[in-house]
């Protein structure tokens, strides 16, 4: 599968990609998926998403309550008519990393794969995943 993944100047690799951008149409598409999605996952709780690709980079967010500042992952699902489905999660995160350890990659895949935003509770959080129906 040709992917790339976002590299820092440093050198590091920071994230993935699964859509190969080649043409102006495929770069256009990439970049409004993840630069400006038009949707957040969390809105879609026990809804269907088509995803056709996936975009993973990470970001530095905030504690309210210390101030820390740490690293969490913000995955972009994008369908097949382009729309950006954006999460800051790393139950998102752990679901799309496992589906692509068992389905492979987006490029591999037959199809879109059909997902269902869920939410589960773990203790005193809310967690977001994604069941594949």
């Amino acid at each position: 599968m040709e992917n790339y993944e976002i590299i820092r100047p440093d050198g590091q690799a920071t994230g993935y990609c699964s859509l190969v951008a080649t043409d102006e149409d495929s770069k256009r598409k990439l970049f409004n998926a993840t630069a400006t999605p038009q949707e957040t996952v969390s809105d879609h709780i026990n809804e269907i998403i088509d995803i056709q690709h996936v975009f993973v980079e990470p970001v530095q967010i905030v504690d309210e309550n210390t101030g820390e500042v740490s690293d969490a992952p913000r995955i972009v699902l994008i369908s097949p008519d382009g729309t950006g489905y954006q999460a800051v999660s790393k139950g998102i995160f752990n679901a799309v990393r496992r589906i692509i350890s068992i389905f492979g990659e987006p490029a591999q895949w037959e199809h879109p794969l059909r997902v269902k935003v869920k939410q589960i509770k773990k203790g005193a959080y809310n967690i977001l995943t994604l069941e594949l129906v």
